[in-house]
């Protein structure tokens, strides 16, 4: 009983905290047309010397997923209206 108790505990902490390492609220509430283009967004992360793998619209954000120039992997999250990075990761 203890152990199922204790297992449950832990499955809940972790998944909680999972939760809240994915910020899911858009990146902003201006119409598309409103919008840079994403190859704005494109070239700011190749100006920033990355190479892009994937680029996709998600949560009203741009995202954007390649490689930095020591080849480690790196994910930005852009405002699509103002090209500011919400989140940039490797």
């Amino acid at each position: 009983m203890r152990l199922h108790l204790l297992t449950t505990a832990l499955l809940t902490a972790l998944f909680s905290t999972s939760a809240l390492a994915h910020d899911e609220s858009p990146c902003t509430q201006e119409p598309e047309n409103k919008w840079q283009p994403l190859s704005a967004a494109l070239r700011k992360a190749e100006q920033a010397g990355h190479t892009v793998k994937n680029a996709e619209v998600h949560h009203k954000c741009y995202e954007i997923r390649g490689r930095t120039r020591d080849g480690k992997r790196f994910e930005m999250i852009l405002n699509p209206v103002t090209l500011e990075a919400r989140k940039a990761a490797q």
